[in-house]
């Protein structure tokens, strides 16, 4: 071996262990900074004249009725009207456009950011109950991970899933879960309804990530929501909800 090869071998082995005894030390600062007026600044002219243009428009297709809810509907753990709603409507969507059977849906009580007014529904409120550019994906998923899914859910918290769901928690565990009246099998694969968000992991739902296959819809939630309460009005249909007790808790 040359002796230039050596001494490159050489640096390549001993400079990170000398980095890792190194003890290094940095500083910062944080400061809070009110976001309020003082920060307005004026639009670039051209930035200003797209959203002149365009504005009038958005501002119409955001304020379009396009159904009317019988009452007000909020969010809130471990089920709630808004929250029923959703699900039941990714479940029912999903079985529309799906390749498969669906055997349930699941969507996260954090993006939920809003509640449904009671009397007409804007577009602009589906945007605001909806703002996250989640898409909905249906996952393949073993009866095993189904399993440990609702098991997490039962000692950290439940997020919201489809009527077809009986899940029973006492004491901070599974006590029972059923999927259409009948136990989960373990050596089955479930297709599941969701959201790309919790497909990944997010908000903890790491089960999902044992997927052993994905269909991609290419359909933001909130779009499904809008065609599903655009359905409802072409039928002379209000949007309803209500409380089903799919989740009950014991101490």
């Amino acid at each position: 071996m040359k002796r230039d090869s050596i001494k490159y071998l050489l640096i390549f082995l001993i400079l990170p262990s000398m980095l890792l005894s190194q003890e290094f030390s940095f500083s910062y600062r944080v400061s809070r900074v009110l976001m309020d007026s003082t920060w307005n600044r004026g639009n670039e002219p051209v930035v200003a004249g797209i959203i002149e243009f365009y504005k009038p428009e958005m501002d119409r297709l955001m304020q379009q009725v396009i159904g009317v809810s019988d009452t007000e509907m909020r969010s809130g753990r471990p089920e709630s009207l808004l929250s029923n709603f959703a699900v039941d409507a990714l479940l029912e969507f999903s079985r529309k456009v799906s390749s498969g059977k669906v055997d349930f849906s699941l969507t996260n009580f954090g993006g939920l950011r809003a509640a449904l007014p009671k009397g007409n529904i804007r577009r602009y409120d589906i945007f605001s109950i909806f703002p996250f550019e989640n898409y909905i994906v249906i996952l393949d998923l073993p009866g095993s991970s189904v399993r440990a899914l609702f098991d997490s859910f039962a000692r950290n918290r439940v997020e919201a899933f489809s009527w077809n769901i009986q899940l029973e928690i006492k004491a901070g565990a599974l006590k029972d879960v059923l999927i259409d009246g009948e136990q989960i099998d373990d050596s089955r694969v479930y297709r599941i309804a969701t959201i790309d968000f919790l497909m990944s992991g997010g908000d903890n739902v790491l089960s999902l990530k044992d997927a052993v296959a994905v269909e991609q819809t290419g359909v933001l939630i909130r779009d499904a929501m809008i065609s599903q309460i655009e359905k409802l009005t072409q039928s002379k249909k209000r949007v309803t909800s209500s409380i089903t007790n799919r989740v009950r808790v014991e101490d």
